[in-house]
């Protein structure tokens, strides 16, 4: 086992969002705990920092001190498709991303509908990252009956999906609700209307039509969206407990309802990833330009050598620029608590084929914080905005205490060169995968060291 870490980080731009602080500071661990956090401007400036938006200023330090992040949605595909992903190289991607939590979603094969299987997606080495079990929430998750949900959180489960397919029968999503409820725990919801998806492979728009390719529309995921609302409310009216949380939505109408919903009190969440805040269904037609680059109407259409590129087939689609600045506009106003990496290794037999034949699923664990970081050096997002979107957020929805750099704690952080580029490649990846569009781009923020409670995760 890794010995406890002690030492002394000098001059950082330290981020806690549990304690709404951030500025320069020195930061001392002794045997794995923190022993002190000195702020150079003092706590009160610390907190007017943490209130503007954490974001450091000229001549500030580059090298930051984090909280450990959490991934509130990924895949390490154990059991059934190992040749993927397990637990032992998820892991060590996750470690390298910045992560010391990482929650898994159950669509293995088969299903984590059952103990066996839910302890059996979490089994073996884990490389001092904390994994938490998301069961499935119906049966096989075929969507026709609830699986022992008591049984599941008994065993670990900290929330139930059916993630990868929606619960399409009204009668078993408002079971699944109350059962989740009864249990303490939310239902994680996939938010897709099957009859107007099915087949579809790019999001509906110009860029579909203009590669022949078929439309995934937009209405498909609102539809599913409203709906889902519509049973909440009800199911809140008898059972205030109830929690649904709506992952990787990726359209402004989408995201719109939700919000409206929130008004109300009902309580639902969402998050969204950091490919639909980043990239666009442009992409597909070889145009590499970020999101916040592109004005509505500017898209490159006229495909290149790049185009087609089965890496960025993903289910929700990629979606236009306007829907990513909805995307990231969610965040910064609250509607989307977390950034979910949705981290989706496939192995290169399911991706090196024709675009519309490929699994649908980016590998991007180890790049999420890059991507998020990207956003923020365009001035599309705040530092605070991130940090508490990759922790305090993930934490509030899967119930656990997210890390905060308090005295006396556990040291739980991530230090991050914010200045620092790198290139994802299959030399400096080390998950299984590396079913990424952004192999071999230079992205911000170089992760040096991950620490969960006190132990060293990753060293760069």
């Amino acid at each position: 086992m890794t010995d406890l870490l002690t030492t002394n980080f000098a001059d950082h731009w330290v981020v806690d969002p549990v304690g709404g602080l951030a500025g320069v500071a020195g930061v001392s661990i002794v045997a794995g705990k923190i022993a002190s956090v000195t702020w150079r401007d003092g706590e009160v400036a610390a907190r007017a920092c943490w209130a503007a938006g954490a974001n450091p200023g000229a001549g500030d330090p580059t090298v930051a001190l984090l909280p450990a992040l959490i991934d509130l949605h990924a895949h390490f595909r154990q059991p059934g498709a190992n040749a993927s992903e397990e637990v032992e190289s998820g892991t060590r991607a996750a470690a390298h991303g910045g992560y010391g939590t990482v929650a898994l979603m159950p669509n293995t094969e088969p299903a984590a509908d059952n103990v066996e299987t839910l302890q059996a997606a979490i089994a073996g080495e884990r490389h001092g990252v904390r994994l938490l079990p998301i069961a499935a929430a119906t049966v096989g998750r075929a969507g026709t009956q609830v699986s022992d949900v008591a049984a599941l959180v008994k065993a670990g489960a900290v929330a139930i999906s059916d993630d990868g397919s929606p619960i399409a029968d009204r009668a078993i999503f408002r079971a699944a609700l109350l059962a989740a409820a009864a249990a303490g725990i939310p239902l994680i919801e996939h938010c897709e209307e099957p009859t107007l998806t099915a087949g579809g492979e790019a999001a509906d728009g110009i860029v579909a039509s203009r590669l022949g390719l078929r439309p995934w529309p937009a209405a498909g995921e609102l539809r599913a969206v409203e709906s889902a609302i519509v049973v909440l409310r009800d199911v809140v009216s008898s059972v205030p407990t109830a929690r649904l949380h709506l992952t990787h939505l990726s359209t402004t109408a989408a995201l719109a309802a939700v919000r409206s919903a929130q008004g109300e009190g009902i309580p639902l969440t969402c998050d969204v990833t950091p490919h639909h805040i980043a990239l666009t269904d442009a992409w597909i037609a070889g145009d590499r330009r970020w999101a916040w680059e592109v004005a509505s109407g500017d898209e490159r259409l006229a495909p290149t050598a790049d185009a087609f590129d089965s890496n960025l087939r993903v289910c929700p689609p990629l979606r236009a620029a306007g829907d990513a600045a909805g995307c990231r506009e969610a965040l910064r106003n609250g509607t989307a608590l977390a950034i979910g990496t949705d981290h989706a290794p496939h192995s290169r037999e399911k991706k090196e084929v024709e675009f519309g034949l490929a699994a649908n699923g980016i590998a991007g664990i180890e790049m999420s914080l890059s991507v998020a970081l990207a956003a923020h050096h365009a001035g599309e997002l705040s530092l605070a905005t991130i940090v508490a979107a990759l922790t305090t957020g993930p934490a509030r929805l899967l119930g656990v205490a997210a890390a905060g750099l308090t005295p006396g704690a556990a040291a739980s952080l991530v230090q991050v060169d914010l200045a620092g580029i790198w290139r994802p490649s299959r030399a400096t990846l080390l998950g299984r995968s590396i079913n990424t569009p952004l192999i071999d781009r230079e992205l911000p923020g170089v992760v040096q060291l991950t620490v969960l409670e006190g132990r060293p995760a990753y060293q760069r």
